[in-house]
């Protein structure tokens, strides 16, 4: 014997960190590979995709000795899949789906194209071919998984400023109709003109979507259980948020407008002037919905968490704020607004900032159930 040659690719450093990361955010690991079954394994252990004595390695005879039935029970326990054809692949990804789990699957092989077409999320490889990547929905161009687990991060990301978003507009859009369908009721003239619901609607949507379209990825949305695909948009903490917002500035507004306690006799000094109460009202409503915005950015107390990393959440809100006040002061006719005294602003903020202590009323017997 004159010598031996022993030749293998290192497995990446951050992989075993990664694979833990992705189980602990409820996502499941399967490596199918075309290598034989103890290397496979091997390199299996050494990534932490598999662990213990109950995860499943399966061979492609074993696997296709299975039925579709058989593989769904035994699918959540699957870990490796060895010398694997392509095929493997896409009968994996249909039968997670019958399941309703949401499948993602690599490759880099034009063999691997129907797969990654199949699959929810396809992800290809950098140094692919041409036709791996048109079939995919996302590239990896440093072949890595710990890029995929930034991938699921990002979409969390996203998916919780959809729905900080949608707590914002439903708020907003819910206290509209309601001051529009009560004021009537209560013998009220309309709460707002046109102009002033074009404004609210500027701020609901567009600044809106500005504002919360560049939250931060927080590690910790790894630490939560993916959501089902049939899972509502509307989730019980969301419509708490919406139910409670709504039914605050409703009815702060409808008080003021129905002069609750006297306090428009404080407003107009004792004047009767209305167009300073419907004023008085529409600031109230505005900052409420501005305050509010702080409420809708975090499910905790700490209204300000990593607001420094949203500094476009700030500029936006603060720029309402002051365009407020300026329609306020200068909006006149065209807004049916009279000027206000600053010790109006002020009580209107206090009023306003009222929301924020309703909301964490809320949070807490939202934690607590």
């Amino acid at each position: 014997l004159i010598g031996i040659v022993c030749i293998r690719d290192n497995v990446r450093s951050s992989i075993k960190q990664t694979v833990e990361t992705m189980n602990r955010a409820g996502v499941q690991v399967v490596m199918v590979t075309g290598d034989r079954k103890e290397t496979a394994v091997a390199i299996a252990k050494e990534a932490g995709i598999v662990t213990g004595e109950n995860d499943l390695v399966l061979t492609h005879d074993e696997l296709s000795a299975l039925s579709d039935q058989e593989l769904k029970q035994q699918l959540p326990h699957l870990k490796v899949v060895s010398r694997a054809l392509p095929m493997d692949k896409k009968r994996l990804i249909e039968v997670a789906q019958e399941l309703d789990m949401v499948a993602g699957m690599t490759g880099d092989g034009v063999n691997d194209s129907p797969a990654l077409k199949s699959a929810d999320v396809g992800f290809s490889m950098g140094d692919g071919t041409e036709v791996a990547r048109e079939a995919s929905d996302i590239v990896i161009l440093n072949n890595s998984l710990t890029s995929i687990e930034k991938a699921v991060l990002y979409g969390r990301t996203m998916s919780k400023s959809v729905s900080k978003f949608i707590i914002f507009q439903l708020t907003v859009n819910v206290t509209t109709i309601a001051m529009s369908l009560l004021s009537p009721l209560l013998g009220l003239k309309e709460p707002f003109t046109i102009i002033q619901i074009l404004w609210v609607n500027l701020i609901m949507d567009t600044l809106a979507a500005l504002a919360f379209g560049e939250e931060p990825a927080l590690d910790r949305y790894m630490n939560e259980k993916p959501v089902a695909k049939k899972a509502n948009i509307l989730t019980g903490y969301m419509k708490s948020a919406i139910g409670v917002a709504s039914a605050f500035i409703t009815l702060v507004c409808l008080a003021i407008l129905k002069n609750v306690g006297g306090i428009q006799d404080f407003i107009t000094n004792g004047t009767g002037n209305f167009e300073m109460v419907t004023t008085f009202t529409f600031t109230v409503f505005i900052y409420a919905v501005i305050f509010n915005s702080f409420n809708t950015r975090s499910n905790g107390f700490n209204i300000f968490e990593h607001i420094g990393k949203n500094k476009k959440f700030l500029i936006v809100m603060i720029s309402i704020a002051v365009v407020q006040t300026l329609i306020i002061q200068f909006g006149g006719k065209v807004f049916s607004t009279v000027p206000m005294d600053i010790q109006h602003y002020i009580i209107a903020l206090l009023i306003a900032v009222l929301i924020i202590p309703a909301d964490f009323i809320r949070k807490a017997l939202t934690k607590n159930k």
